[in-house]
């Protein structure tokens, strides 16, 4: 249970981020300020914010867990987040900023036609929803962990608060609790093995020695039996297609990048994003790693058992930590930074599903039925709307969860990823060439979808032995995607070729 001082901590802290975005909300007088900020947020505090929303407490929860249960293999993926620094700043940022848009479907609806940039938008929304139930979900998940306070009831008063917050709030107070928020993940990320070095009088080099005896050091390069969990070439792939789809195609990426005043303040934020991600993944890496020979060296059991009894555990070792092993103040300080987490998380999600269904479906709508535009009032009661709905997204999932295998990582690759492949590949496809059109766009959106469908759940859909590790769903999604779409465009092209002849 929490003590005093960590419950003064936590309010003090939650107090902080309802008055920031309290003091932003005198400011939200018309959509681009709320939207946008008007356009004119920093590029080093719109980067740092992009890396806090999408890591957010999904990531910082589990790959601690994830380097624990299964090793290394997942932290290769750090080495995408660099390789993809030039296309997204030399072909994605240019392209998004060609022209005054809110949302990144209405450069849809510009390149192909309206029916790709509702279908874009919607795909958008369902799976934004999707991810703020896993936020809430993980987060709750944690407090339980360390409280022992009921999932479902943390799910419900987390949810309520954070819609209350993000209502008020506007883009401008995101951003800037988001900065707050990725200076307390990298902090806390680099507190913990501190504080276990202390503990244990051991530094990363023993720690290395522990995790290798336990066969945990090393990983596959590559396997072709689809089965296996993760290899080194795999989730290089997989990310590196993660992260060209959604700094393109998902707003609540692109959107930071349309708030700040020009391209090179988006690509500067680019590079910020990418490093502070880099230095966080591998610090909560090192985490996992300092816990697991803290667990060790407190087990009194032989590496053989060891390995296997933490192994079924691994998702709540960190939160355990955190829970009862560091001291009264500190506890509630760490704590506080999950919890923030989520929220600034849950306030982006929010933020960006309402300025997608403002600006891509209602006001196209008022547009064709000549109707006044949605007001200020309006469009604050739908992302309480987009609250509530992603308040019932995470009791879905902590029911999912209760009849699953999954650890977290997997779990947040199996259900997270379906539309980000096919998503990324309408955007790609659109500015790399002018022979796609809206018909072949949608032919090869489709087949993308179905094909994250298939490789997710295999197992569950036609009673497979194994499923296809998460790692490849996004690599074949966009693979078939993108040739379907080609496909596609084919027989257009070649009639258009013959008539100019």
């Amino acid at each position: 249970m929490l003590a005093p001082i960590d419950l003064i901590v936590i309010a003090i802290y939650l107090a902080l981020l309802t008055v920031i975005g309290l003091v932003f909300a005198r400011r939200q007088t018309s959509e681009d300020a709320y939207f946008l900020g008007d356009r004119r947020l920093p590029g080093v505090i719109v980067g740092v914010s992009v890396m806090a929303t999408i890591i957010s407490t999904l990531t910082y929860l589990s790959l601690p867990g994830e380097m624990i249960a299964h090793g290394t293999g997942y932290f290769y993926s750090v080495v995408a987040l660099l390789l993809v620094i030039p296309v997204v700043n030399l072909a994605i940022i240019p392209a998004l900023r060609r022209l005054p848009i809110t949302t990144v479907y209405e450069l849809f609806e510009q390149r192909y036609n309206s029916s790709v940039c509702i279908v874009g938008a919607g795909a958008f929304v369902f799976s934004r929803l999707l991810w703020i139930g896993l936020i809430i979900y993980t987060t709750s998940f944690a407090v339980h962990t360390m409280t022992g306070y009921g999932t479902v009831t943390i799910i419900l008063v987390l949810g309520v608060v954070t819609t209350f917050y993000t209502t008020a709030g506007g883009m401008p107070a995101v951003v800037w609790t988001d900065f707050l928020q990725g200076i307390l993940l990298l902090s806390g990320a680099a507190f913990v093995p501190i504080f276990v070095a202390v503990q244990t009088g051991a530094g990363p080099d023993v720690w290395w020695q522990t995790f290798h005896e336990a066969g945990r050091a090393t990983a596959p390069v590559f396997s072709f039996d689809l089965t296996v969990r993760i290899s080194v070439i795999g989730i290089i792939l997989s990310d590196l297609v993660w992260n060209l789809c959604t700094h393109s195609s998902d707003q609540v990426a692109a959107q930071r990048y349309l708030s700040t005043p020009s391209v090179r303040e988006a690509q500067r934020s680019v590079w910020v994003f990418s490093l502070c991600t880099v230095a966080l993944i591998l610090l909560l890496g090192l985490v996992g790693l300092a816990l697991f020979h803290f667990e060790f060296a407190r087990a009194d059991q032989p590496m053989s058992e060891f390995a296997g009894a933490i192994a079924e555990r691994a998702d709540g070792v960190f939160p355990a930590f955190v829970g009862e092993q560091l001291p009264p103040g500190l506890r509630g300080l760490l704590m506080a930074a999950i919890l923030a987490a989520a929220m600034s998380s849950l306030s982006s999600g929010i933020n960006s599903i309402t300025s997608v269904v403002t600006r891509d479906f209602l006001e196209r709508s008022a547009a064709r039925e000549a109707t006044g535009r949605p007001s200020m009032v309006q469009i604050k009661g739908l992302a309480v709307l987009a609250g509530l709905l992603g308040i019932g997204s995470a009791l879905l999932v902590y029911m999912v969860m209760q009849r699953s295998e999954w650890n977290l990582v997997e779990m947040i690759g199996r259900l997270n990823g379906l539309f980000v492949a096919p998503l990324g590949v309408l955007f790609l496809a659109g500015i790399l060439s002018r022979r796609v059109g809206a018909g072949a766009a949608l032919w090869g959106f489709a087949a993308g979808s179905i094909t994250s469908i298939l490789v997710a759940f295999r197992k569950e859909l036609f009673g497979a032995s194994d499923n296809i590790s998460f790692m490849w769903i996004m690599p074949f999604s966009f693979l078939v995607s993108f040739l379907v779409t080609y496909a596609a465009s084919l027989p257009s092209w070649l009639r258009r070729r013959s008539e100019q002849n």
